[in-house]
């Protein structure tokens, strides 16, 4: 997509971009002293801390705006605990065309700088046509949530490696019964590449769920392999947390057996890439993993565990909450 058919999606916000000492003659950033604004996007880069934060507060506030939520009591999930979207039939929302453009705008920032709320994006996203009363209500709550985050980014500056994190929620959706995988990569102290999307088909068993989203793991990590390569860091090995044993059995087995041999051939890509080196799964505690965030609701406390995992902090720079839709 062209860069001025881009800009046009922010004309609520202001500039499309600040250019200037942020920009040389041919348009590319210049990430220096002090905060960058270009398509909706704020670069910080503390040079004394080290750290580069990336954010969108201004596309956030005017989200808020568009739908009056801007002086909404802010929640600290997203989506509650023990929530369970289904279809009803009834309570019918009078113009679904409205639910639409919010939960789109909520996928967009969730691709963006913000996988603390792709779980409740997708969940969403589920519920395009015929949206209910319920739906949008759980909508508005994940906007006051927003709320008390608009200013949050993702903030890099560690040294350390790239790592992977996959988890699998087996038969979240209550519709369909299928489950849902959630897979994150961090490089840095923050992440970089994250997801949580339904699977395909129903899984039999939690581990059959599990073993499904080791391999949409596995090919978005050897992606970042091929990445990480070209951009002059080579990564011997990636290495991805897993917190389900007998998936982990399951890619260490190189023999077929019983317990398998239903699961689809496409998914067995992670055994190979296991055996050639380029992918490594280790046993990682449910509650360490950073992924988990990204199948399911999770508590208050665990939640904002989860949120650090990802590398998501408030932005303390001066002015940041003042003109934050700037």
């Amino acid at each position: 997509m062209d860069v001025g058919e881009r800009a046009t999606g922010y004309e609520r916000v202001g500039e499309c971009g600040t250019f200037g000492s942020g920009h040389d003659e041919e348009g590319r950033v210049l990430v220096g002293a002090g905060p960058i604004t270009f398509l909706g996007y704020k670069i910080y880069r503390d040079r004394a801390a080290g750290t580069l934060t990336l954010s969108c507060p201004g596309l956030t506030t005017a989200l808020l705006e568009e739908f009056s939520m801007t002086d909404a009591k802010p929640t600290k999930v997203p989506v509650p605990v023990g929530t369970s979207l289904t279809r009803t039939g009834t309570n019918l929302l009078p113009d679904g065309g409205r639910y639409a453009e919010m939960v789109g705008s909520l996928l967009y920032l969730s691709t963006s700088t913000s996988p603390d709320i792709s779980f409740a994006a997708g969940l969403l996203a589920r519920f395009m046509t015929q949206p209910e009363e319920g739906h949008w209500h759980l909508a508005k709550h994940v906007l006051r949530y927003l709320v008390g985050t608009a200013t949050f980014g993702l903030r890099y500056g560690t040294q350390e490696g790239l790592a992977g994190a996959v988890d699998a929620d087996h038969g979240g959706c209550l519709i369909t019964r299928r489950s849902t995988t959630g897979w994150v990569f961090t490089l840095h102290g923050a992440a970089i590449s994250w997801g949580s999307k339904r699977q395909p088909t129903v899984s039999s068993s939690t581990a059959e769920s599990e073993y499904i989203a080791a391999a949409a793991v596995t090919r978005e990590a050897l992606w970042l392999r091929k990445l990480m390569a070209d951009l002059g860091e080579p990564t011997d090995v990636v290495h991805v947390a897993e917190d389900n044993q007998t998936c982990l059995a399951l890619i260490a087995n190189p023999e077929s057996t019983g317990r398998a041999k239903h699961i689809d051939m496409a998914h067995h890509l992670v055994r190979e890439r296991v055996a050639m080196g380029e992918v490594d799964f280790h046993y990682t505690p449910g509650r360490e993993l950073v992924a988990d965030g990204l199948t399911k609701p999770l508590p208050g406390p665990t939640f904002t565990d989860f949120r650090k995992r990802l590398g998501l902090v408030g932005q303390l720079t001066a002015g940041t909450v003042r003109r934050s839709a700037e």
